[in-house]
């Protein structure tokens, strides 16, 4: 007896030396020692569940059915503490998070724009009501919607809340990576709840907005890929009854062009007269290279969506008779954005500094998709607009055209980040019949 209680006490000794050394070493790796709190309440939890049901076990004296009996406790164990983190994850991060967003006072906004749809091929016009078009971007929000995540997923809601109000926007424009289900950093693969969440939040604004996907949006391992998304997206969106429902301004299209990608569109910008002022591309750049094994294998624009890209623009600017301008948003950058960055730092005339800086070096996709190259051919996409660099805001005018980081919210995916702060913010762009404006939106204060 003494034996066995040695090996028991040796046997959980072990186990929360090896408990504690995986939560110190995650926390200090990730810099909280809140996000990785779940790791040792899980371990408790089955720690104090096995103890419980393995105590009358002790009274069993035929030997193969006490370890019957034991490994019945072992798998009880399991289960409580599996449906434990269910139930904590899922619910109580939820309500959390539906309580945070509906205790916010989200005022009363109007914005500069009257929206149409166009039914029969899915495209939004936005009309301006006053001399100018402000149109915020935000990017990476990042949200879990996990027990782990509580706090950082308020920060994240209250920076992008924060932003809005400061920046006064009529159209905003988030450049993906909206959700983070990742289970290694969250303990969920839940992307559908986060979407939800974050869905709820824009539609009190009140603000019509616009969304493309990021690489950790519909992550292969998510529960949710965009086709199981697409019924949520719709029944938010202005065109699901064409707006007459109140709040209703995701500016989501039904009908979307067949070509490759989770999600692509664009919107139609028109001044106050009537006559178009450009088009906003809004192009799925994809996640990870079909295939490939090598962690961080980014995909890029497709060739079938650059060839959309360029019928667009053709079939737009013959209505005119001129070439339309236009804005591109994506979330991956391609590599110009490496090559403007370069030409930078050499002094190359061909790269001209705008503003901000980059904190880490650009993560693009090694392979030239060609879109940077039909651009400067059609001479239409006056700035282009990424995110996925969190740490990144530099905006260059590389060869003619502005190639533009947003401002991240970020305050989950990367280590220590959310002590961070000169990173993070938005980005404006002012738009008028004689051209447009881009200006950095930083935090006034920190969450």
């Amino acid at each position: 007896m003494k034996t066995k209680m040695k090996k028991s006490i040796l046997f959980w000794a072990i186990y929360w030396l090896i408990v504690i050394f995986l939560y110190v070493a995650l926390s200090v790796y990730f810099g909280s020692f809140l996000f990785y709190a779940m790791l040792p309440v899980m371990a408790l939890v089955y720690f104090l569940s096995n103890l419980l049901l393995s105590l009358p076990l002790r009274f069993v004296k035929n030997h193969r059915l006490r370890t019957a009996l034991t490994l019945l406790a072992v798998c009880g164990s399991i289960g409580l503490t599996c449906f434990f983190a269910f139930f904590a994850v899922t619910e109580i991060s939820t309500n959390f998070a539906m309580s945070y967003i509906h205790s916010l006072d989200y005022g009363e906004h109007s914005p500069a724009c009257e929206i149409s749809y166009r039914e029969d091929d899915g495209v939004y016009t936005l009309r301006m009501t006053k001399d100018e078009l402000k149109i915020l971007q935000l990017t990476d929000v990042h949200l879990g919607e996990s027990l782990p995540t509580i706090f950082t997923d308020r920060k994240a809601l209250k920076a992008c809340y924060d932003v809005i109000l400061q920046a006064e926007p009529d159209l905003i424009l988030v450049t993906g990576d909206l959700v983070y289900a990742v289970p290694l950093a969250t303990f969920s693969n839940n992307n559908m709840s986060p979407f939800y969440a974050f869905l709820r939040f824009m539609e009190n604004f009140g603000i019509p907005w616009a969304m493309v996907y990021g690489n950790h949006d519909t992550e292969a391992f998510a529960s949710h890929q965009s086709e199981d998304l697409e019924w949520m997206f719709e029944s938010f969106s202005f065109s699901h009854k064409q707006g007459e429902m109140l709040g209703q301004t995701f500016l989501y299209s039904k009908k979307q062009p067949q070509i490759y990608g989770r999600y692509n569109q664009y919107l139609r910008v028109e001044n106050a007269d009537g006559t178009l002022n450009r088009l906003l591309f809004l192009i799925d750049s994809n996640d990870y290279v079909a295939g490939s094994l090598e962690i961080n294998d980014y995909d890029s624009v497709h060739r079938d969506q650059i060839e959309w890209y360029l019928e667009t623009i053709d079939k737009e600017s013959e209505a005119i008779g001129r070439t339309v301008p236009s804005f591109v948003f994506q979330h991956i950058p391609f590599k110009a954005f490496a090559d403007a960055d370069s030409a930078l730092k050499v002094g190359d005339p061909a790269a001209e500094y705008l503003f901000g800086e980059n904190g880490e070096r650009v993560s693009c996709p090694e392979k030239e998709s060609g879109f940077f190259d039909a651009i400067l051919q059609k001479q239409s996409t006056q700035a282009v607009f990424a995110g996925h660099d969190h740490l990144n805001n530099l905006g260059v005018k590389y060869r003619g055209v502005d190639l533009v980081y947003g401002k991240s919210i970020d305050y989950l995916a990367y280590p220590g980040i959310a002590k961070k702060t000169s990173q993070r913010g938005g980005t404006l762009v002012r738009v008028s019949s004689g051209g447009y404006l881009i200006e950095q939106i930083s935090l006034s204060a920190e969450p």
